[in-house]
């Protein structure tokens, strides 16, 4: 079930913004007979996606300056962020876009680990 974000900003703004679909997939199997199968999946279907939705939100609201104390601790971690926003620009052009494997060999010497 693909969530769908509409954009609070307009649509000459929106056009203007590079945008990038994300899709995660995962498989779990939680070993928990205490609680219901129908409560797991109606929380990995539903909540989770709101969830989601709420990060998103802070994340848009970081990216336009509203969340003063978000900014002002990823400016006082700048190192922290510039490496996770490297890391995010590899990914995105040579593993999704580009078709390969990442550009990494699993050694950890390009910021990429073996799992």
């Amino acid at each position: 079930r693909p969530m769908v974000k509409v954009s609070t900003q307009s649509p000459s703004a929106s056009a203007q913004n590079d945008l990038v679909l994300v899709t995660f997939s995962f498989t779990v199997d939680p070993k928990l007979p205490i609680i219901p199968k129908s409560f797991i999946n109606f929380f990995l279907r539903t909540a989770m996606g709101q969830i989601w939705n709420m990060f998103l939100n802070v994340a848009e609201d970081v990216k336009d300056g509203k969340r003063v104390e978000h900014c002002d601790e990823i400016e006082r971690k700048r190192d922290l962020y510039d490496w996770i926003e490297e890391r995010t620009r590899v990914m995105l052009s040579e593993g999704s876009v580009g078709g390969g494997n990442g550009g990494g060999n699993g050694d950890g010497d390009d910021g990429s680990a073996a799992f």
